[in-house]
């Protein structure tokens, strides 16, 4: 893929942010938020320390707090696409296994080698950086990307209103090994999924 220049989130979204659009003058009952995609019942998280990384959340609030982010800050927000998080995981270099350069390093990220059982704070594997600065591109919590995952090339890989497209995760998660943490892996999920090992950050 060719990568336009973009930004990304140095973090992914906190429980303490994700509130804020469910507290905020009703904001997650919104229609315009939901416009093309199923809302749901809001689902608290598995964890509730304001600074960990928001889990057991659905792409299509993911999306949603994005739209509602961005009428809020008056800028378009959005989640990353694939080729965006492989970008801002590896800086484009393809033999790139991990986010940092050299090879697995548990101290650098939270995977199942960590025995924390759960999502770490942000911040608290600062080792564990992009070369721009980019913190849990491995572990931690899976990522939701815009794109779906069959086909990614084509135009109606992101298309949103199609919620019949499964979408595509990325990093690992907490209760992941090396092999699952590799820059390279790709999954899939639905976009109505909830568990406590998926989140999300932000583009611009």
């Amino acid at each position: 893929f060719e990568v336009r220049p973009f930004r990304m989130a140095t973090y992914l979204v906190t429980n303490k942010q994700f509130e804020a659009f469910l507290d905020h003058q009703g904001s997650y009952e919104t229609d315009v938020w939901w416009k093309g995609i199923r809302r749901q019942e809001a689902s608290p998280s598995s964890w509730q320390e304001s600074n960990a990384p928001r889990e057991r959340v659905s792409w299509y609030e993911a999306v949603a707090f994005s739209r509602w982010l961005s009428h809020r800050i008056g800028s378009s927000i959005r989640l990353p696409t694939e080729w965006e998080w492989q970008q801002a995981a590896t800086g484009g270099n393809l033999l790139q296994k991990y986010p940092w350069k050299g090879t697995w390093d548990a101290m650098r990220c939270n995977s199942d080698e960590s025995r924390l059982n759960r999502t770490s704070m942000a911040g608290l594997y600062p080792r564990g950086a992009t070369q721009q600065g980019v913190l849990d591109m491995a572990g931690n919590l899976w990522e939701w990307c815009l794109n779906a995952y069959d086909n990614p090339h084509s135009p109606e890989a992101l298309i949103i209103e199609d919620s019949k497209l499964w979408r595509v995760i990325r990093g690992g998660a907490w209760d992941g090994d090396p092999e699952d943490l590799r820059t390279s892996v790709r999954l899939r999920g639905p976009t109505d999924v909830r568990n406590n090992y998926i989140g999300f950050r932000l583009a611009q």
